[in-house]
């Protein structure tokens, strides 16, 4: 489906939901895939973000962020080819573009060459996030989650507009389960490959690997059981999911 038509088909379905009063939770979304510089390993990393980052954006950063280090787990070589990934969140995409303001001034400078010296980030995109389930388990700075992600479009004769029904049905089913994660679909947006041929990133967070595991259980023996799916979704890659800086969102 062409970018821009289905980003129209998606405003015109969450202005139908706003209009019945159902306003979507939405944030700012960037992400980066990274590799390390020579020499250099996660721990840089975590460093960098609590001796560096984290200081420096309790200060001059004017709009709550959060962000996570995705370390690819479950994956396949062929199709992962960087060391770790940021994902950053902000309310709103002028939040967004207050904190990358601050990060690429001349008060950041030292701490933005410092990070040049430990990661070489390829690619980086902006996203709309969209919350189809909140977590029951909020997520906590320096605690590690594990993130399913897969590339999902629409069945043929489905479309944003089903979204309300078919999230009412998954998170029933869900709350009756048991589940504890949450559930995003990250819309692509400036600096996301032009040759995709998806509608969105699904993300599913999970607090155990525990938990990852029943639910591919669930999936496999509770087939007929659970509700009908919208989506035609590819094979899921997994990522431990280091939460680096949680600010809360207003």
């Amino acid at each position: 489906m062409d970018r821009y038509f289905l980003v129209l088909i998606l405003f015109v379905g969450l202005n139908n939901l706003i209009a019945d009063d159902h306003m979507p939770v939405s944030y700012g979304m960037e992400g980066y895939q990274c590799n390390f510089e020579s020499g250099k390993n996660m721990d840089d990393v975590t460093d960098f973000i609590s001796e560096d980052l984290n200081p420096y954006a309790d200060k001059s950063w004017k709009a709550a962020y959060s962000g996570f280090v995705l370390t690819p787990f479950l994956r396949s070589a062929n199709e992962t080819n960087f060391d770790f990934g940021w994902v950053g969140f902000t309310n709103s995409h002028k939040d967004m573009g207050i904190v990358q303001d601050s990060w690429f001034s001349e008060e950041a400078a030292s701490t933005f060459a410092k990070w040049d010296s430990i990661s070489d980030c390829g690619s980086q995109g902006y996203y709309m996030a969209v919350e189809a389930r909140a977590p029951t388990i909020p997520f906590e700075e320096g605690e590690t989650t594990f993130w399913e992600i897969r590339s999902c479009s629409f069945i043929e004769g489905k479309s944003v507009e089903d979204l309300r029904a078919s999230d009412k049905a998954w998170n029933d089913y869900n709350d009756n389960r048991g589940f504890t994660g949450g559930v995003w679909r990250w819309w692509p947006g400036p600096g996301t490959s032009n040759s995709l041929e998806i509608d969105f990133l699904l993300n599913v967070t999970y607090n155990t690997w525990e938990e990852y595991g029943e639910s591919l259980d669930d999936e496999f023996w509770n087939s007929a059981s659970r509700p009908e799916s919208i989506l035609s979704c590819d094979t899921p890659r997994v990522y431990t999911a280091m939460n680096a800086r949680n600010r809360p969102f207003n």
